[in-house]
């Protein structure tokens, strides 16, 4: 199965700042620049950047031009395909009373506050769109935790088993119908690492395969295997497993069935 990530919950606030540089007032909302950053000050971001702590609060901080008068806008924040949290604001609501000018701009910022420990690595984004249509998409990271070792592949192999001490048995690229296929490696693993690896039967993903590990310390020269047998066998042609490691597709392996 796919890895699960705790719940989150998102806001949203907007600022308004007037600015010395001339700005035709609009109707429609044009975003100029999107941050992330872990705080917002006197209107501003604060530590702008895309990489943050598992106990970060994490802002979205968006920059229209003029004083947008319509158009509703939303940020949804996924990990892979998991959506996680959204929220959207109406500018006619948030604008109703303001006198528009010339040198403005609308500032906007959504934050994102994890309820449980978020999984370390790649994979976060934020979708913003205005009245449905998408107006970006942004990337974000999560951090190790402090003291996590880095996590590095030494060494992995296709076979046909593996013994106790994570030794492959008959390294190779073809298998029979019935075989078990193992992927087996050493690694050092940081405190947080998570491994995860999807088998690919004829091209297709083999959703009910897919398989995840969460190391909850420092692992030096560690041994792994994942081990993958269809129900009806493998049926004859070209197959793969991938390998990813927080969030980021570190191998691909091919192998033929004959």
């Amino acid at each position: 199965m796919r890895t699960a990530l705790s719940a989150a919950t998102a806001a949203i606030c907007f600022l308004f700042c007037s600015c010395s540089i001339s700005v035709d007032t609009q109707d429609e909302a044009v975003l100029q620049e999107a941050t992330f950053a872990r705080g917002i000050d006197e209107g501003k971001p604060v530590d702008p950047g895309d990489e943050f702590s598992q106990d970060d609060k994490i802002y979205l901080y968006l920059k229209f031009a003029g004083r947008p008068k319509k158009g509703e806008v939303e940020s949804v924040f996924w990990f892979r395909d998991q959506q996680i949290a959204a929220k959207s604001i109406d500018f006619a609501e948030v604008n109703e009373g303001v006198i528009f000018s010339f040198g403005e701009f609308t500032y906007a910022y959504f934050t994102l506050a994890f309820e449980g420990i978020p999984l370390v690595g790649e994979g976060y984004r934020a979708e913003v769109s205005l009245d449905g249509e998408p107006l970006g998409t942004y990337e974000f990271k999560i951090k190790p935790p402090e003291g996590a070792i880095p996590s590095l592949i030494s060494g992995s192999v296709l076979a046909k088993g593996m013994v106790d001490d994570y030794q492959p048995i008959e390294p190779t690229t073809t298998f029979a119908p019935a075989d078990t296929v193992y992927l087996v490696g050493r690694g050092d693993f940081g405190n947080g690492t998570w491994l995860e690896v999807e088998w690919y039967v004829l091209g297709e993903v083999a959703e009910a395969a897919t398989r995840s590990i969460t190391i909850s310390e420092n692992l030096s020269d560690t041994g792994f295997s994942f081990s993958f047998l269809p129900d009806e066998g493998w049926p004859a042609g070209a197959h793969s497993v991938v390998l990813v490691i927080n969030g980021r597709e570190i191998g691909r392996y091919e192998f033929t069935v004959e």
